[in-house]
C-alpha cells in the first residue's frame, strides 16, 4: 500500500494540490516545446476514466488554500453511512485526510466507492507509519479492528487503484530515466522548401531547388520564470542570384552582386551547407513584475526578442508565417541587430513597452583585436516604445543606430545580405561583404527609424504594416536613403482551424539617393515585392505553405523585368 496517500493528492480526491504553471515563458521562442496530450502513447496507455467514472477535475483555483484535516467538515460526504464513521474516527485521530476551508469536497456530490478507497489508504499509510516507527502504542487495537473491515469491504477498489498506481509509477521511472534534462526541454522544427524562379532576369539564371533548414533551440527554466536558450541550426539554403551588378575586381568581367529580394524564410542564418552551427544563446529573466532583461551571444537575432508587430506573419524563424524575410517584419531589424550583449523589456503603465538593446557584431564581440570587441567593432543601439491600447491595436516606434566595421555593411543581421537591392546592401556598389583592396575600406554608420502598426479587425482579419527609412553614412564620402515599407494582410483559420492565408505588398531596402562619394551609377525604380501565401496545418506539428513571390523591378531597375519565384514550404515541428 506505499505511495497510496501520494495517490490520494495526485487524485485530488479529498486533498487540494494542483499544478501550477507560470506564464512568463509564454511568449519565448515560440515556442514550442513538448508536452504529452491525451492523444500521447504515455497519456493513452494508463485509462483513467474506468471504473473512475464519476471523478471530476478540481478547479484550478484550489491551488493555494489551506487545507482542513476533520471528515465532519467535508459537508459533500454524508455522515450517516458506517464506513463514513468509521473513516471520520481515523482521521480525526491520525489526522489522514485533508479538505478544503470552505468545508467542501469541491467534486459537487457523495465520494464514489473508489474514492473513498483512496481516501482510506491514506489512513492505512499512517497507521503503517507509525507501526514502521515503533509508535505502535499510538495505534488503538480498536482501530486496527476497524480498519480490516474497511480493508475487507473495500478490497475490490484498493486492488483496483493499487493496480493503477503499479502502472504509473513503472511509467514515472522510465521518463526520469530517458529523460534528457529535469529543467530543459527540445524545442525545434525543420523546414523543407521547394522553390522556383521565373522571369526575365532570375529565370535565366536558376534551377528549380530544393532546399532545408533545421533548428534546435534547448529551453532550460531554473525557476518557471527566466529562460536560457541555446539554439543551433543547419541548412544548405543559398540565394536566388537575382537582379544585380558586376564590380570592378581582378577577375574577367568584374565580381557579380546579386540582389537579395524574395530571400526565403528558409534562408535565414545563411548556408552553412548543412553543418550544424551554433546561431545563439542567451538568457531571459524578470527583475521585476514589469521588467524583464536578456543577455545574448553568439549571433541571436534582436527581433527575437523585442515587439515586432506583425502578428501571423513573424513567425521569429520558426517556418509558419509568411514564406518571405522580408514579409515577416521591417527590414530595420535586419541592419545589423544580431550578435552579442544585452537588453530589457519594461511595461510602464498598463499600454506601454520600452524595449533597449546594446548588441556588438556577433562575427567580432569575441574578438580582442584593435576595431573588434564589444565596444570597439560593429555595433547596434536599439530603442523602442510599443503602445497597445487594447488587445487588438499596437503601435511601435523603433530607432537603431548601427555602426558597420568595413565589408560588415548591409540588411543581413550581421550575416549575408537577406533583404533588399544590391543598390542598397552596397550603397551603389561602395561597399560589400568581405572588403577587398579594390573596395571602399570606410566603415558605415547608419541612423534608421522605423514605425510599425496592427489592428484586429476580427478574429479571423489582422492587417499590419510599416515604414522603416535608413539614413546611412559611408564615413569620409558620402550619405545615402534607403527605405522600405509594406503592408501586410492576415486571414487565420481560413478554412480550417490553424490555417493561414496572408499576402505582403510593400517595397524591400532600397537607396533613393547617394550624395558624394564613388557611387555605381543605378536606378531608382521602386522595387515592389508582392507576395500571397496559404498555410495549411496537416495537424499540429506540420503544415504546408504554397505561396509566390513577384519582384517588379529586381535591383531597383524596372529595365530587368519582372520575377515570380513559387515556392512550397512544410514546416514540421518537434
Amino acid at each position: 500500500m506505499r505511495n497510496w496517500n501520494l495517490l490520494c493528492i495526485s487524485l485530488m480526491v479529498l486533498g487540494g494540490s494542483t499544478i501550477a504553471v507560470s506564464p512568463a515563458l509564454a511568449s519565448e521562442l515560440s515556442a514550442e516545446t513538448k508536452t504529452f496530450t491525451s492523444s500521447d502513447p504515455l497519456a493513452q496507455s494508463v485509462d483513467l476514466e474506468e471504473p473512475l467514472t464519476d471523478f471530476q477535475t478540481l478547479n484550478a483555483d484550489a491551488n493555494g488554500m489551506e487545507q482542513v484535516t476533520s471528515v465532519s467538515q467535508l459537508t459533500d460526504v454524508k455522515p450517516t453511512d458506517w464506513a463514513f464513521q468509521a473513516l471520520q474516527s481515523l482521521v480525526e485521530r491520525y489526522g489522514c485526510i485533508v479538505g478544503y476551508p470552505d468545508r467542501t469536497y469541491r467534486g459537487n456530490r457523495s465520494l464514489t466507492r473508489y474514492e473513498f478507497a483512496a481516501g482510506l489508504n491514506a489512513c492505512l499509510d499512517k497507521v503503517q507509519e507509525l507501526i514502521t516507527a515503533a509508535t505502535a502504542d499510538l495505534v488503538r487495537k480498536e482501530d486496527l479492528v476497524v480498519v480490516q473491515r474497511l480493508q475487507e469491504e473495500f478490497a475490490v477498489e484498493l486492488a483496483t487503484l493499487q493496480g493503477r498506481v503499479d502502472t504509473l509509477e513503472v511509467r514515472t521511472a522510465t521518463l526520469e530515466k530517458q529523460q534528457f534534462s529535469t529543467t530543459t526541454k527540445l524545442a525545434g522544427n525543420a523546414i523543407f522548401s521547394v522553390a522556383d524562379i521565373f522571369g526575365a532576369d532570375g529565370g535565366s539564371k536558376n534551377q528549380a531547388v530544393f532546399q532545408a533548414r533545421a533548428n534546435l533551440n534547448f529551453n532550460t527554466s531554473f525557476n518557471g520564470y527566466d529562460l536560457l536558450f541555446v539554439s543551433l541550426y543547419a541548412g544548405n539554403v543559398p540565394l536566388f542570384p537575382i537582379g544585380g551588378f558586376r564590380l570592378p575586381s581582378t577577375t574577367a568581367g568584374g565580381l557579380p552582386v546579386n540582389s537579395a529580394e524574395g530571400a526565403l524564410d528558409v534562408a535565414f542564418g545563411g548556408n552553412t551547407d548543412n553543418r550544424l552551427q551554433m546561431l545563439g544563446t542567451g538568457y531571459v529573466f524578470p527583475i521585476s513584475p514589469t521588467a524583464q532583461v536578456f543577455v545574448v551571444g553568439g549571433n541571436t537575432a534582436l527581433f527575437a526578442l523585442v515587439p515586432t508587430v506583425n502578428p501571423l506573419l513573424d513567425d521569429k524563424g520558426m517556418g509558419t508565417g509568411a514564406i518571405s524575410l522580408f514579409g515577416q517584419r521591417n527590414a530595420i531589424y535586419a541592419l545589423g541587430a544580431a550578435g552579442a550583449g544585452a537588453g530589457i523589456n519594461w511595461q510602464f503603465g498598463k499600454q506601454f513597452i520600452f524595449s533597449g538593446a546594446y548588441i556588438a557584431d556577433g562575427f567580432g564581440a569575441n574578438n580582442p583585436d584593435a576595431g573588434s570587441g564589444l565596444f570597439n567593432g560593429g555595433y547596434t543601439a536599439f530603442g523602442q516604445i510599443t503602445w497597445n491600447p487594447s488587445a487588438r491595436f499596437s503601435l511601435a516606434a523603433t530607432y537603431t543606430n548601427t555602426y558597420f566595421a568595413p565589408g560588415r555593411f548591409g540588411f543581413n543581421y550581421n550575416g549575408l545580405p537577406l533583404e533588399g537591392t544590391a543598390v542598397a546592401n552596397t550603397l551603389a556598389g561602395q561597399t560589400r561583404l568581405a572588403p577587398g583592396p579594390l573596395f571602399n575600406p570606410s566603415p558605415v554608420i547608419t541612423n534608421s527609424y522605423g514605425v510599425q502598426a496592427s489592428y484586429q479587425f476580427s478574429p479571423a482579419f489582422v492587417v499590419s504594416g510599416w515604414f522603416g527609412a535608413t539614413y546611412a553614412r559611408l564615413i569620409g564620402d558620402g550619405d545615402g536613403t534607403i527605405l522600405n515599407y509594406a503592408l501586410t494582410l492576415a486571414f487565420p483559420d481560413l478554412g480550417k482551424r490553424g490555417n493561414l492565408l496572408g499576402f505582403v505588398i510593400g517595397a524591400e531596402p532600397y537607396l533613393t539617393d547617394f550624395d558624394g562619394g564613388n557611387p555605381k551609377s543605378f536606378k531608382t525604380d521602386i522595387p515592389f515585392h508582392l507576395e500571397g501565401f496559404y498555410r495549411y496545418q496537416i495537424n499540429d506539428r506540420i503544415s504546408l505553405t504554397p505561396g509566390v513571390i513577384v519582384l517588379t523591378a529586381p535591383n531597383q531597375d524596372a529595365s530587368n523585368g519582372v520575377d515570380v519565384i513559387a515556392n512550397l514550404r512544410m514546416t514540421v515541428m518537434f
